[in-house]
């Protein structure tokens, strides 16, 4: 057993250090260009939620490539608390629910993209992982009885606590106010979402290639499917592990088990690395000790953010 994961290891290990060199710079210099682009697709939502043409990109990228860098080392998407923290303090007039409220919104479109890839995916009969799959053995009446009970008891919170989630939902609204102004949703978010995920699929190929794996639009396609399913629950840091199986799953057949093992591990690993490398860089640049005292705060159980000053009904 020993021999044969020493085995598994050493060809992997040569995999990975047969890696193309020129291909890989291809690779990461597209994943470092589909960052800014998911982070020029958020500052538009920002900058609509707190009606400032004024809105500096420098903050905007800053706290995304910031917390996408704090996301690679941490569960469960811990960094999105200190982009909240980021913005918190840099933005005139803003509150932690409009922020949280926008990244929502941002994060809600890439799923909607994601879904809409691994749909396209298995119509064309292709498996991703068994990640991918509902859990088995629930009955769907079980889970129309759950759902019910779910959305009962939020409606009795919500006529409950009415008055208190009034203030909330005013704010909630602010961060969510471009999907009312058509025209800036479309030209300004979907289309920068647009761009990074052609980027993103750019990446995947040029990887691909780097790594010797046959390479081909539809595999690309492929491999982002199968990530998006491996991430559905970030419970590890950079879902290590789960997107490396699903991948092989993914592409069983097309190479060596070695070979999409060390694809698998070396991607992740060198845009993990550039994550962690641009995003301690953007924190440099628009945070400071105080930005993660304010996310540890938001983080903390028991305590309350503060909702930021009162929201004008004239707002956006």
């Amino acid at each position: 057993m020993t021999d044969a994961v020493a085995h598994l290891c050493s060809a992997v290990s040569g995999s990975v250090a047969d890696v193309s060199v020129g291909a890989l710079a291809v690779a990461l210099t597209l994943h470092v260009g589909k960052l800014l682009a998911e982070a020029r697709s958020w500052h538009w939502i920002l900058r609509h939620a707190h009606d400032r043409s004024d809105l500096g990109f420098k903050t905007t990228a800053g706290a995304f490539v910031g917390s996408i860098g704090a996301n690679a080392v941490l569960p469960a998407r811990v960094g999105e608390a200190l982009r909240v923290g980021v913005v918190r303090k840099r933005v005139a007039g803003s509150s932690v629910i409009t922020v949280a409220a926008t990244i929502v919104l941002e994060t809600a479109i890439e799923v909607v993209f994601g879904l809409a890839v691994i749909v396209a995916v298995l119509v064309a009969g292709r498996q991703l992982s068994s990640a991918s799959t509902s859990p088995s053995g629930i009955p769907t009446g079980a889970l129309m009885i759950a759902t019910g009970a779910t959305l009962g008891v939020l409606a009795c919170l919500t006529c409950r606590f009415r008055g208190r989630l009034r203030p909330m939902v005013g704010r909630m609204a602010r961060g969510l106010s471009v999907v009312a102004s058509p025209r800036s949703f479309v030209t300004g978010v979907l289309s920068w979402k647009l761009v990074a995920w052609a980027l993103r699929l750019g990446a995947v190929y040029a990887f691909l290639v780097a790594f010797h794996i046959p390479a081909a639009p539809w595999t690309a396609v492929v491999v982002v499917a199968a990530q998006n399913a491996a991430g559905a629950v970030p419970l590890l840091p950079g879902n290590a592990g789960t997107q490396q199986a699903a991948i092989a799953v993914a592409l069983a057949g097309t190479a060596s088990a070695t070979n999409l093992l060390g694809f698998g591990v070396g991607m992740q690993a060198s845009t993990a690395i550039t994550d962690i490398v641009l995003g301690a860089v953007a924190l440099t640049l628009v945070a400071g000790r105080d930005d993660l005292r304010s996310a540890l705060r938001i983080l903390r159980p028991g305590r309350h953010a503060d909702p930021g000053p009162a929201i004008s009904t004239t707002a956006s």
